[in-house]
């Protein structure tokens, strides 16, 4: 919580002359904001406001958190209320004011109105997270009786979790003056909004509907002892696919704990690409001289290792038998993957874990479709992941990974314990991880024990400003994250109490092509998640990068940019009504975040850049893609032109995207200590792992990485001896 006062002293404070009359005192009032209560304190004397105080508010750092600062300053000056809203803060805005409003009524004497609600059926519309959510609000006798979202595509786990926390919480104890749900505040200050806007509508006023929910956890005395077969902690990707693995094996009491109130971690908010060499579906794509060029260059270098030299050589035997076959078909193989994989993290990654992942991964891919995962036919190249074996999901973001396991996981009794946060591992007197302690929300200790052990899966610490600018100082506090709220680096400072060792840290990937503002993933045009048949160009319509380029490379070139920001260019051959992200495109269009023309020309127009520059720009591209040849940038990702109208235009532009620092683990997925001696019991997968991306990961490499090293941690903890 943080504490915003501003107290200016009467002579020097009051511009308005005129008159009020207030009983003297201190006022307080609370109202929903943008992630829950915000309570103000108003002190008056007979006539003056004498000072506005924030005092309680968890509102978003660098967003509302304007608002806490500027907006007591702003009404102590008028000495009203009725003050401008700060710009991007409007919800924080809007309740700071009403706050205030509320207390100078109080000290003027003003008794709120009594509830006087119209009977029916009311609506509200606000824009949520994949669309606008419309709510029809049913009141009967001065109450909500019900409240139905009719047509929402908010994403499950996260949306639809805030949907229905909230509405329950808003029926049962008739206030909008709950927090949001953790991960999902998007959605749950829509839902909030949309709600108050039908209680206007039914002739109510929605400060008498901000009475506060009571506390749903009580607290008790002492520890909470709890016992597991597997702890896992983490219910993200890593996490549950350890936990349906461990029940594939036969693991009777496995306990998933999550700290968030939500399952799904940044796989649930991902683009679901997954990155495998996999020859059935492979088969259809050509093999180019440029790629078989990329091929040479890499197993012709001089090795920096002996490791590097025995992949070099692994890969080079897979090649000439490949040319051997006489296949016009585009080669890869595991090895080939390695290889990339290493040489695209500028070969500090460690081989041994890099061809564990690329070993396991196809394997991975199968297990998850025999648990219901909708892997399409479709093989395109993700942004960064340097070749054609990204595979896509047919469902929205990475609810087509996250949903099959977590289905699976329940089906199979797999316990969670959410809204538990893991403080400390235990560790009996032999040196052995034999469980965990945790803390709820009110301060309840739970002390859980484990014969199998700890699987950390607690993810990277993207939302960890103070860590990640330890680890890399040229990421400023300021700067926006693609990832969920809760990756915080946790499991690392847990493990690193007790001897883990790390590795590097001060690896952390930006990702190039998220949206301006937010850093978030979803808001594009094209359903796909690979760059096959997209352009990426500056303000003046010039493309400025290859744009199968690595990631680093893409985001250092797009900063050099006019504004730092670029746009997607794509036809309407690679656009669906609903984008992978389940937003509906036309939307997205009518609230501007994507633009769209029946022309290049009108397209130029609309973004303010000169239109034979686009012009030339997609007439130049479409030759390179007859062409298989990119002279200027030497691209070589082609697919098809860009020639069928309407034309979309998608703003981009760089986000804090994934930590490839963590903890440093055996091929087996063992945490190791700084003697690289396993820490007995103690396993991890996912992001809170280092070594397997080096200092650059593969687009399309994260979800392979975190579901493979799920599977190979919970295999190694039941089978360890």
């Amino acid at each position: 919580m943080k504490l915003t006062t501003l107290a200016l002293s009467i002579s020097a404070a009051i511009c308005s002359t005129a008159a009020f009359a207030y009983t003297p005192g201190t006022y307080t009032a609370s109202i929903a904001g943008q992630n829950g209560p915000v309570t103000v304190e108003v002190q008056t004397s007979a006539d003056k406001i004498l000072s506005v105080k924030v005092l309680k508010q968890q509102e978003t750092e660098g967003i509302g958190s304007k608002a806490v600062v500027q907006l007591p300053k702003e009404i102590m000056t008028a000495q009203s209320a009725d003050v401008q809203a700060v710009a991007g803060a409007s919800v924080t805005s809007a309740a700071i004011k009403k706050a205030v409003q509320e207390c100078l009524g109080k000290a003027s004497g003003k008794k709120a109105a009594p509830v006087s609600l119209k009977n029916g059926v009311f609506e509200g519309q606000a824009y949520g997270n994949n669309g606008w959510l419309n709510v029809e609000v049913t009141i009967k006798d001065n109450k909500i009786t019900d409240i139905k979202t009719p047509g929402q595509r908010e994403t499950r786990f996260l949306g639809d979790t805030a949907i229905k926390t909230i509405g329950k919480d808003v029926i049962e104890y008739q206030t909008l003056n709950v927090d949001n749900v953790a991960g999902a505040t998007v959605t749950s200050t829509a839902f909030k909004t949309a709600i108050g806007q039908a209680i206007e509508k039914a002739g109510g006023n929605i400060a008498n509907f901000q009475k506060p929910v009571p506390e749903k956890i009580k607290k008790v005395a002492g520890s909470i002892k709890d016992h597991a077969d597997l702890i896992i902690v983490g219910a993200g990707g890593a996490g549950l696919s350890a936990a349906v693995t461990a029940k594939d094996l036969g693991v009777k009491n496995v306990l998933v704990i999550e700290k968030m109130p939500v399952v799904g971690g940044n796989t649930l908010r991902c683009a679901s690409a997954f990155n495998a060499a996999d020859p059935e579906r492979q088969k259809t794509l050509p093999m180019t001289d440029t790629l078989k060029e990329a091929i040479v260059k890499a197993i012709s270098e001089k090795p920096v290792s002996e490791e590097h030299k025995q992949l070099m050589a692994d890969v080079k035997a897979k090649y000439e038998a490949y040319l051997k076959s006489g296949s016009k078909t585009l080669f890869d193989c595991p090895e080939w993957h390695a290889l990339q994989t290493y040489n695209g993290g500028d070969k500090v990654g460690k081989i041994p874990l890099i061809r564990e992942y690329a070993n396991n991964v196809l394997d991975t891919l199968h297990w998850m479709q025999s648990k219901g995962a909708p892997v399409m036919d479709r093989v395109s190249q993700g942004a960064g992941a340097l070749w054609q074996r990204t595979h896509q999901l047919d469902a929205p973001a990475g609810l087509g990974l996250i949903s099959p396991l977590y289905d699976n996981a329940v089906k199979q009794n797999v316990r969670f314990k959410l809204g538990l946060r893991v403080n400390d591992v235990i560790i009996n007197d032999k040196g052995r991880v034999i469980g965990v302690t945790a803390t709820d929300k009110v301060g309840n200790k739970y002390e859980i024990t484990s014969k199998d052990g700890v699987i950390l899966a607690t993810g990277g610490y993207s939302q960890n400003k103070e860590m990640r600018q330890k680890s890399a100082p040229h990421l400023t506090p300021d700067m926006v994250s693609t990832n969920q709220p809760g990756a915080t680096g946790d499991g690392i400072i847990i493990a690193t109490k007790h001897g883990a060792d790390t590795t590097g840290m001060n690896y952390v990937q930006v990702y190039p092509l998220a949206t301006p503002g937010t850093g978030a993933l979803q808001g594009r045009a094209r359903k796909m998640s690979g760059l096959d048949d997209v352009i990426d160009v500056n303000k003046n319509g010039e493309r400025f990068v290859k744009e199968d380029a690595r990631r680093d490379e893409f985001v250092a070139a797009i900063k050099k940019q006019p504004d730092a920001i670029c746009y997607d260019i794509n036809d309407s051959s690679i656009v669906k009504p609903l984008n992978s992200f389940n937003e509906d495109v036309e939307t997205l269009v009518k609230i501007g975040r994507i633009y769209k023309a029946d022309t290049l020309a009108d397209l130029a127009k609309q973004l303010g850049m000169p239109a034979d520059k686009l012009e030339a720009t997609v007439a130049e591209f479409n030759k390179m893609v007859e062409a298989k040849n990119d002279p200027k940038f030497g691209r070589k990702l082609f697919d098809r032109q860009i020639i069928k109208p309407p034309f979309y235009a998608t703003p981009r532009a760089p986000s804090i995207h994934h930590t490839m620092g963590g903890l440093m683990i055996s091929p087996n997925a063992q945490v190791l200590d700084k003697n690289g001696k396993p820490i007995p019991g103690l396993f991890a997968a996912g992001e809170v792992t280092g070594g397997i991306h080096g200092s650059n990961r593969l687009g399309g490499n994260a979800t392979a990485d975190v579901l493979t090293f799920g599977r190979i941690a919970a295999k190694s903890a039941v089978s360890q001896k």
